[in-house]
């Protein structure tokens, strides 16, 4: 049933914030290349752009999290687990990983409360211009949220002494059996 839901559902969703992040991440570096070839013909910069940029970056980068952890790119250290036997191995990563869900989960909660605080308070990020910070906060909590539903069910398939699916770029990675 998780295995099912982890195809159907996660997956998917995962995909769709990496892409989303991808498009941010793309935007970016248009205004960032618009921004050097302004600079170098007028000597005129982009007003705000630096604002733009620290948002938007902060926007892509927690966007993707859980897109690098569907496809197994996340950071990992395999010390310990190389040298146990790989069903042991997999029910210890699926038990690591729902620690890391309830830790998320609680972050993603918080997060929440910030980014809901952040717009009932009109908070702005004051530079050349004036920003609102709540969108860049709610993408992060959206993106620490999900990483929780990710980790969670993940957890729960690998825990539970089974491989991702085969869909899974990582299933050959987790393959441990």
């Amino acid at each position: 049933m998780m295995s099912l839901f982890w195809s159907r559902a996660v997956r998917p969703a995962a995909k769709i914030l990496g892409v989303a992040a991808a498009v941010l991440c793309g935007g970016l570096a248009l205004l960032v290349t618009a921004e050097v070839i302004l600079r170098g013909a007028t000597g005129e910069s982009i007003r705000g752009l630096f604002e733009i940029a620290e948002l938007g970056l902060v926007m892509v980068v927690f966007l993707g999290f859980s897109q690098a952890e569907v496809d197994g790119t996340h950071v990992r250290v395999t010390l310990l687990t190389d040298r146990l036997s790989p069903a042991t191995a997999r029910r210890l990563r699926g038990v690591a990983l729902l620690v890391c869900a309830v830790f998320l989960a609680w972050m993603g909660w918080e997060l929440i409360q910030r980014a809901i605080e952040s717009f009932e308070t009109g908070e702005f990020r004051t530079g050349l211009l004036s920003f609102p910070v709540w969108p860049s906060r709610a993408f992060i909590a959206l993106g620490v949220s999900f990483l929780a539903i990710v980790m969670l069910v993940k957890g729960l398939i690998l825990a539970g002494g089974r491989d991702l699916p085969e869909d899974s770029k990582e299933g050959a990675a987790y393959h441990v059996g």
